[in-house]
């Protein structure tokens, strides 16, 4: 009878902060996602390779955000056969509207860690005044999103620079001592652009 009456009392609990959450229009479609990387296995990452170098990819966890809105993080690993793993994080925040607001990359490799900080979506243009001509867009094919995306993989370059710079005098290859022999031909960038692009393709 106890056991009984503290699920009860458990499900009322959860359905009532449930309610307090903020409902979002925006969703994240995590099936397409994992069909689009071979599919999720039974321990909800999925296995695929890129130029020939072996990616894990880990289920994304989706939560809501205040204020609505959802927050999605996801977890891309790098397996080479020889060296060390790098794990790297992508992290998106989009409105309730399905505008990507923020975004951030976080990589690890043993005690090496690059990350690119947060990275916000510009603020649009204020309306021109009344009487005023409009504002002519230069580049209309540049989105916000874009930029954002752009800016986002331009502080990963940078952080990839002072992760070189640190080891210049010592004149070695540190990408390979600090990633693992075998990273100069794995494009970690283009693999975290991968499952970026993706995730942005499943989120609606």
């Amino acid at each position: 009878m106890k056991t009984t009456t503290s699920k009860k009392l458990l499900l009322t609990t959860f359905a009532a902060l449930a309610l307090l959450l903020p409902a979002s229009a925006v969703t994240f479609d995590t099936a397409t996602f994992g069909e689009s990387l071979n599919g999720w296995r039974k321990n909800r990452t999925a296995s695929y390779s890129i130029d020939n170098h072996s990616y894990l990819t880990h289920k994304p966890t989706v939560t809501p955000s205040p204020g609505g809105g959802i927050f999605i993080s996801t977890r891309v690993e790098h397996r080479p056969t020889l060296g060390k793993k790098t794990t790297s994080y992508i992290e998106l925040s989009y409105s309730d509207e399905g505008t990507l607001i923020t975004a951030q990359i976080r990589m690890m490799a043993g005690d090496q860690q690059v990350n690119t900080g947060l990275i916000t979506r510009q603020a649009l243009a204020p309306a021109p005044l009344e009487g005023e001509p409009p504002v002519v867009n230069a580049e209309p094919w540049n989105t916000p999103t874009k930029v954002l995306i752009q800016d986002l993989f331009k502080s990963l370059d940078v952080e990839f620079a002072k992760v070189a710079k640190l080891d210049r005098e010592e004149k070695k290859d540190v990408f390979s001592r600090v990633f693992g022999k075998g990273y100069q031909s794995a494009d970690l960038a283009a693999a975290i652009r991968h499952n970026l692009n993706l995730v942005m393709r499943c989120t609606r």
